[in-house]
């Protein structure tokens, strides 16, 4: 499964709360990428009760490429889970990739 963010700022977000690193522990060569999907994705309007059972449930029926789903953190954006088991997966490129340092704000009162 690629994860992907459809904006940068939910992006560098998603990495925050996930990877539990201090600032000075970061790679030092992070990227930005920007992908172009497949148009042919499925959307869930809104977050399901078990997310991870219906990802799940979206991999195993394996209807289209791409599975765009509301976010946990801002739920007005949207993370694209990309399946490149799907024939369809194919069609996704690489549009850029950027050097990209985080902002050690992002850490202040982290405990």
């Amino acid at each position: 499964m690629v994860y992907a963010a459809d904006h940068p700022a939910l992006a560098v977000l998603e990495v925050r709360v996930h990877l539990d690193l201090p600032p000075e522990l970061l790679p030092a060569d992070y990227v930005l990428m920007r992908l172009a999907l497949p148009e042919d994705a499925h959307t869930l309007p809104t977050l399901p009760e078990d997310p991870r059972a219906a990802g799940d449930a979206w991999l195993a029926g394996a209807p289209c490429p791409v599975l765009r789903v509301p976010s946990v953190l801002v739920p007005a954006a949207a993370n694209l889970l990309l399946n490149p088991a799907h024939p369809g997966a194919a069609a996704a490129r690489i549009e850029a990739i950027d050097p990209f340092a985080f902002d050690p704000r992002l850490w202040l009162g982290a405990r």
